[in-house]
């Protein structure tokens, strides 16, 4: 699983590279033209969104590349004021249904806003 650290005192980028096997194949490819995919914010590897941390995300040109952006309005709102400072989070990515293998863990820093 990947991981890393999230600062809410700026705004989050977050990415994922979505892949799936060619029908033909059988070969893991990118898994480009994907519409609805979302990532949303959670305390646990398979529950809701905090607050109101839920992003549409879109491609990066044909790449399977998908990102979305969270504001650091709603970061410090929910991460914040809700007392996840120095706790991990976790980025889930879904469309329909959750791409298990893709969740990621964050863990909330105490960095001072600038």
């Amino acid at each position: 699983m990947k991981s890393g650290k999230l600062n809410p005192y700026v705004d989050f980028e977050a990415e994922v590279k979505i892949t799936r096997k060619n029908a033909t194949t059988g070969k893991e490819e990118a898994a480009t033209g994907l519409s609805g995919v979302q990532f949303r914010i959670s305390a646990t590897e398979t529950g809701g969104a905090i607050g109101s941390l839920t992003a549409n995300a879109s491609e990066r040109g044909t790449t399977g590349r998908y990102y979305a952006v969270f504001d650091t309005g709603a970061l410090v709102t929910a991460l914040i004021t809700g007392s996840y400072l120095g706790k991990h989070v976790y980025l889930i990515p879904s469309k329909s249904g959750d791409f298990d293998r893709l969740v990621s863990k964050w863990q909330v820093v105490g960095s001072t806003p600038i």
